[in-house]
């Protein structure tokens, strides 16, 4: 729960300081795929001034970055990371078939560091976050609002590597992941643990124990914190007001929305 209470509050110090600045912090710059036509196939980067992501659809290569390398295979991702130096080849025989997306911006560098990600060159097995790709490329290059629109789906993408990476390193009891899925599930409607508890089979005394153990915070309590996480976003990098924004994260009225984000930053929404 560190990185995630250390993530808003490297977000929030982020949204204080650009909330007013323009163009808007985040930029696409390309998307689409990556084919290596020869076994010479190979590039390299000193400081590298973007930040890259790429998605092996199939065939194979190699990774080195930072001092790290990497072997790349099918339905695995690869991060190539601002102001990283690295170098990256296809398998002379099994050659790359990638997607790709190239961003920049603070706020890709922000949402990067928010979410344990700046220290992540790849990641396996992961065919779900493929999705993420198709949608950066049908985005296309005159699309109305494409930087924000783009913004968004980067935000959703490194917070699905972050629930990724989190899963396979947790060593929670199946009912806890379970529990915290169907928190995830309900962050914008109401949430009630009785019903989760009666779905998963265990009791309330038992999933709370679990999930303490497994989190370090009640389920209530962790809902809250998702909740106010979400709503620094909406607040720093959204036009939606108060109001909007609590009946968007289930809170009965801005009231107690109000109420529950002073509580834990210690400061008003406004």
């Amino acid at each position: 729960m560190w990185k995630i209470k250390k993530g808003c509050e490297i977000l929030n110090n982020f949204a204080d300081r650009t909330a007013r600045l323009e163009p808007f912090p985040f930029r696409l710059n390309h998307a689409g795929w990556g084919i290596a036509t020869t076994p010479e196939c190979a590039f390299e980067h000193i400081d590298y001034e973007f930040c890259t992501v790429e998605y092996v659809v199939s065939g194979r290569g190699v990774l080195e970055s930072d001092g790290h390398r990497f072997e790349c295979g099918p339905e695995s991702i690869y991060f190539l990371h601002h102001r990283s130096s690295h170098s990256y080849r296809t398998d002379p025989v099994d050659l790359w078939h990638k997607l790709f997306f190239i961003v920049d911006g603070a706020l890709a560098d922000t949402l990067i560091a928010c979410y344990g990600l700046s220290d992540v060159y790849q990641i396996n097995d992961v065919p779900q976050l493929r999705p993420y790709f198709e949608e950066m490329m049908g985005l296309g290059y005159t699309a109305p609002g494409l930087h924000r629109r783009a913004a968004v789906i980067f935000h959703q993408f490194a917070e699905a590597c972050s629930e990724i990476l989190l899963e396979r390193t947790c060593s929670a009891r199946p009912e806890a992941m379970e529990l915290k899925r169907a928190i995830d599930e309900s962050i914008g409607s109401r949430f009630r643990l009785n019903e989760s508890c009666r779905k998963i089979g265990y009791s309330q005394a038992h999933l709370i124990r679990r999930f303490r153990e497994a989190f370090g915070c009640s389920p209530y309590e962790y809902l809250m914190q998702r909740r106010i996480e979400i709503a620094r976003r909406l607040l720093g990098f959204s036009r939606k007001s108060v109001k909007e924004i609590a009946a968007m994260l289930g809170f009965s009225d801005q009231y107690s929305f109000s109420s529950c984000f002073k509580e834990r930053t210690g400061v008003s929404p406004s």
